[in-house]
């Protein structure tokens, strides 16, 4: 039996499940709060996650300014 590679988590695809989630809870009715810790907690997810990519997209953005840099210095 193969085995499947898992998907990274990424906050795509964590918006994606809330956006499920929600759907789910709009028709849950007097369960709905029984899928707040849920909801709490792929919220957390996707904050870190976006902290995340945001601090790897500012270290991008800085190697790339210090290449320019120093390009522009050996000019």
């Amino acid at each position: 039996m193969a085995r499947t590679r898992k998907k990274p988590i990424t906050a795509a695809r964590v918006e994606r499940a809330i956006d499920t989630l929600a759907g789910v809870m709009a028709t849950a009715g007097p369960d709905a709060p029984l899928l707040i810790p849920l909801w709490k907690r792929l919220q957390s997810e996707l904050e870190r996650l976006k902290e995340e990519e945001a601090i790897l997209a500012a270290a991008m953005e800085r190697v790339k300014q210090s290449r320019d840099q120093t390009a522009a210095r050996s000019s």
